[in-house]
């Protein structure tokens, strides 16, 4: 709970979605943030650790038929459910990232957005373009797929 807490430094307050539409960018990011520093500090197996917690969540909500977009901007039905979209989605959508976009693409992109938008308001669009930038190709089929349905 610290390391999220400590992270939103940076993806909350530094950097701040504009609406609500766009909160998982607070949360997602900061929930792969953990999930990141818990590969840093205790190994890969403490990260997978972190985000099979977060498939679990998001599973709960998918056998309630609970499954949206991202950036979805109706209203859910209770707190559990935002969580597990918000939160758990978007740091498995980080992780999807990573994984497609490689180490050094994927960080650098990170970086980038952080940078650009620091003491601003973002939107997912914002991402999409700064994740574009550093992986040099279009993303468009990606964020349409999980952030934008």
């Amino acid at each position: 709970m610290i390391v999220h807490e400590l992270a939103h430094q940076w993806w909350g307050n530094l950097v701040t979605a504009q609406t609500w539409h766009h909160f998982w960018l607070n949360e997602g990011i900061t929930t792969f943030m953990t999930a990141a520093w818990k590969e840093h500090r205790y190994g890969a197996a403490a990260y997978r650790a972190e985000l099979d917690t977060a498939r679990q969540r998001l599973a709960r909500a998918r056998e309630a038929g609970w499954d949206r977009p991202l950036a979805f901007a109706g209203s859910y039905p209770d707190l559990r459910m935002r969580r597990a979209i918000q939160y758990s989605k978007g740091a498995l959508f980080m992780d999807y990232l990573r994984t497609l976009l490689g180490e050094q693409a994927f960080w650098s992109g990170l970086k980038a957005f952080t940078q650009r938008h620091a003491g601003g308001s973002v939107t997912s669009t914002d991402f999409q373009r700064a994740m574009e930038k550093a992986a040099k190709r279009n993303l468009s089929a990606t964020f349409k797929d999980w952030v934008f349905g």
